[in-house]
């Protein structure tokens, strides 16, 4: 008889002398107007930034405010940006934060994830998920009888 045993956690499978790096735990949205800004820390090791990262993947979702995804089924993000951290254009770095801004559109739910690439292919877990609804804030004048 033979037994195994197993921690229980399932993880995809890692091709030797590939390194995971650590994933975003502190993604932040903060809207102003039609722009959300994105805000994440980059990850280190020490007092470094984390050895061998080559960029983080930012993952969008948007649909109109009336389209409701269904209790517990997974958000359908898509790719949309992969930022360099040796060239971080058109996020920026201050103070150890990664910062990205994005236009967003009235009426529209959106909710966001990045997720952190190292140079030898391994990929982190994802981040966070920030979720938001803007809303229709423009007011609209009536010309007409001026």
């Amino acid at each position: 008889m033979l037994v195994g045993t197993a921690c229980g956690l399932k993880a995809p499978p890692v091709p030797p002398g590939t390194t995971v790096p650590p994933n975003i735990v502190d993604l932040k949205a903060e809207v102003t107007g039609d722009t959300v800004r994105l805000t994440w820390t980059v990850p280190k090791k020490k007092d470094a930034v984390f050895p061998g990262l080559k960029h983080f993947r930012v993952y969008k979702y948007k649909a109109p405010v009336s389209d409701e995804l269904c209790e517990g089924c997974p958000i359908p993000f898509e790719p949309v940006l992969d930022i360099r951290l040796d060239n971080p254009e058109p996020a920026r770095v201050e103070e150890g934060r990664m910062i990205w801004e994005d236009k967003v559109e009235p009426d529209h739910r959106y909710a966001y994830m990045v997720t952190v690439h190292h140079k030898s292919g391994g990929i982190s877990k994802d981040s966070n998920v920030v979720q938001f609804a803007t809303v229709e804030t423009t007011e609209k004048i009536n010309h007409e009888g001026t």
